[in-house]
């Protein structure tokens, strides 16, 4: 199926939404890799047969509590603070190349398969802390017998009309899980990985309106520069209610 055709479809007016709604159920996860998001001045949006949808990295990010965030930055200078995002974003990038790498080649990994990986991926050759980050997130993911089943598609929601790209979905000990990797200088406390939760809940919630196999666990995996990790467990049910809050709180601040 063409998504070019599906997108043109989509956005017609005349077209009844119950068929729009049947051609998305059509689609593969390979097929929506293929959606393309938009970085805007205001956030990124991304072009699917519903329409244009804020990312809902975006939404979060606009919905945030920044009070935190900018005495950060006023303690310790702009510019030095736009350097550690930067570094940050730098660091987050690599991460996610090695690891969709990882299990594009390896959809059921095995431990030979990772030393393998580490081997002649060219993974030795990059700095020691990025070595280590990559290795303590593909030890989890062999300890939970994790077997990839789809990477970096699109997914959303036409109810709360967001949508965004995830990092992995597959089975975790054998349940359907989705999976999101995170990079961090140090260890987080749990009240600063909050909106982690909510990211990954929103990913759930749309996958589950879109495809017929549920999600109902997510898994997000932390690791820093430091050489740990942290892994989180939740349930999506448990932050609907915080979803739906901060989506209407985004549209509604977008109305003024």
């Amino acid at each position: 199926m063409m998504l070019r055709n599906q997108e043109s479809l989509c956005s017609l007016g005349s077209l009844n939404f119950l068929y729009c709604q049947k051609l998305i159920k059509m689609l593969t996860y390979n097929e929506c890799r293929d959606f393309a998001n938009i970085d805007r001045p205001e956030g990124r949006v991304y072009n699917v047969p519903p329409g244009l949808y804020p990312s809902v990295t975006t939404v979060l990010k606009a919905t945030a509590n920044m009070n935190g965030i900018n005495a950060w930055r006023a303690k310790i200078g702009e510019e030095e603070a736009d350097r550690i995002l930067e570094a940050a974003s730098s660091r987050g990038t690599i991460l996610h190349k090695y690891l969709e790498d990882f299990l594009i080649e390896y959809s059921k990994p095995t431990i030979d398969d990772a030393r393998h990986f580490i081997k002649n991926s060219g993974l030795e050759n990059e700095q020691l802390f990025i070595q280590q980050m990559v290795k303590s997130v593909i030890k989890q993911l062999l300890i939970h017998k994790y077997e990839s089943l789809a990477q970096e598609f699109v997914v959303w929601d036409d109810e709360l009309k967001i949508a965004g790209r995830c990092d992995n979905l597959g089975y975790w000990m054998g349940k359907l899980t989705l999976v999101d990797f995170k990079t961090a200088r140090k260890e987080k406390p749990l009240a600063y990985v909050q909106d982690y939760f909510i990211q990954a809940t929103a990913y759930c919630k749309a996958h589950n309106r879109m495809f017929p196999e549920q999600i109902s666990r997510f898994v997000i995996i932390i690791a820093n520069e430091q050489g740990g990790f942290q892994l989180f467990t939740g349930t999506p049910q448990q932050y609907i209610p915080n979803l739906r809050y901060r989506v209407k709180k985004y549209y509604e601040q977008k109305a003024y």
